[in-house]
């Protein structure tokens, strides 16, 4: 057994030593190797610590979670620890840190990603972008974030992160296009999903600008009566702040900084600056209201000290996703180039392709006519030989495919029939009757008729001769005949 679990049992066994057992429980807790956790028990447990303001608790829990996922090369576990340790450092306005990890995730993330990870990545990269200022690219994560959230299986999940998604959506719209009609779109999906309080907020605040009290103050008391599932939340502190504009507008100031006051109490326990910030701002500009300069100032100065902190972080982050965006422009410019040379490319080769097949097409063409041409010279110059009486009596006797043929064919044209077979010994009887028909000039039609065959059967014959003669397919075999 291991010592220090000895050390332990003993330690339990002793009824008068509860420090020492505390001790070891620490002690044991830092030396047994820590349980790899599934994603659900390390987000329930990392949302729990931010909850009760623990954050620097939660991310030395997802830090320690991460040296155990890279052991056991758990990797998607691993790169949702990275989109949390994001997410927390985001809470703390350390926004070079948050898009750091961020990028991390990014990188080991795969297509077999569960995409309620996935959907989470970008959820908080938007959230970045929109405390950086980068509202346009805010939007497009927050559209991929979407795109992935509504392939998640497990409805509540899906629900609660579209819900979140959407509600950063708003925000953004709200900060850019405030007569936006994306702004009414994303608050009737919102409320599709749950009667959530900062869905009702949202409505009252809308209200409260066109100064309707009284319809805004019945969805705040909406928003109010759902606190029971929300205490110590976002959503119960911007309800608080709801109420401290609807009670500004009806000038009971007194009321209005309680309310204030409240929403701060929350946002510093969850530990959310941007939150904090605004606070001071609402509690300085109501006392300013109320006449008393002394309190006005008071959180005014802490409102510039606060704001001053967070653009601090803001500037130290910037170069990260500017950087970024520089690469993605550069990738997508670098995709159109491809695209450009690769069509460029393709057009060039099918032209090249028409050209070559325009080209064979007209040199097939010419070639026919240019047989055409030939084989009426053939013709032509048939029907002058058979004014020749030789050429008579030959063309008689090969019409009656007479065996005498090719003796009398010898004496009329012994010197081709002597060069034929000299310089072809291989050449069978019947080819060289077959080069007799082609000396005297016969058509192919002549020829097919004396032999009462086919013009094709004569062409495969011509076709054989030539291979046999070693002559090719460009030389006119009647002509070559005539000069040999």
């Amino acid at each position: 057994m291991d010592k220090s679990i000895r050390k332990f049992i003993f330690a339990l066994r002793n009824p008068y030593n509860c420090m020492k057992k505390i001790f070891y429980i620490l002690f044991l807790f830092l030396i047994i190797p820590f349980n790899a956790q599934s994603i659900d028990e390390l987000d329930s447990l990392t949302e729990k610590l931010r909850i009760e303001g623990k954050i620097k608790e939660s991310i030395n829990l997802n830090k320690k979670a991460i040296k155990d996922y890279e052991k056991q090369d758990a990797t998607e576990n691993l790169v949702n620890a990275y989109i949390n340790l994001g997410s927390l450092l985001w809470n703390l306005h350390s926004y070079k840190e948050s898009l750091l990890y961020l990028e991390r995730a990014e990188n080991k993330m795969d297509k077999n990603t569960n995409p309620r990870v996935i959907a989470k990545l970008y959820a908080i990269y938007g959230r970045n972008y929109t405390s950086l200022g980068l509202i346009e690219q805010s939007n497009s994560n927050l559209s991929r974030a979407i795109f992935h959230a509504r392939k998640i299986e497990n409805k509540k999940q899906k629900e609660r992160y579209l819900y979140v998604i959407y509600t950063w959506k708003i925000n953004n719209f709200e900060a850019s296009q405030p007569d936006s009609d994306s702004i009414n779109y994303f608050q009737k999906r919102r409320l599709e999903l749950s009667p959530q309080p900062l869905t009702y907020v949202h409505i009252a605040e809308q209200l409260l600008k066109k100064k309707k009290i009284d319809s805004a103050e019945f969805y705040l008391n909406k928003a109010s009566n759902l606190h029971d599932g929300y205490r110590i939340s976002y959503q119960q502190s911007m309800t608080f702040v709801g109420f401290g504009k609807l009670y500004t507008q009806k000038k009971d100031y007194e009321k209005a900084i309680d309310y204030y006051l409240q929403s701060l109490k929350i946002s510093e326990q969850l530990n959310r600056k941007d939150d904090i910030k605004n606070a001071y701002k609402l509690i300085s500009e109501t006392y300013k209201l109320w006449g008393n300069t002394e309190k006005k100032n008071e959180y005014l100065e802490k409102y510039s000290e606060i704001s001053d902190s967070i653009i601090k972080s803001e500037k130290e982050a910037l170069n990260i996703p500017i950087d970024k965006i520089i690469q993605e422009e550069s990738r997508k410019e670098k995709q159109q180039r491809q695209k450009f040379y690769i069509l460029f490319a393709s057009t060039i080769f099918v032209l090249i392709l028409l050209l070559v097949l325009l080209s064979t097409k007209y040199l097939k063409k010419q070639k026919q006519k240019d047989e055409i041409l030939i084989e009426t010279i053939h013709e032509t110059d048939e029907l002058k030989s058979k004014l020749n009486a030789a050429f008579d009596e030959l063309s008689k006797l090969a019409s009656h495919n007479d065996p005498f043929f090719l003796t009398r064919f010898k004496e009329v044209y012994p010197d081709f029939y002597d060069r034929l077979t000299s310089q072809y010994p291989h050449l069978t009887a019947n080819d060289i009757k077959f080069c007799a028909f082609l000396r005297m000039n016969l058509s192919t039609k002549t020829i097919a008729k004396y032999k009462n065959i086919s013009v094709r059967t004569i062409e495969s014959r011509k076709y054989r001769l030539r291979k046999k003669l070693n002559l090719s397919s460009e030389v006119d075999l009647n002509k070559w005949m005539m000069d040999l």
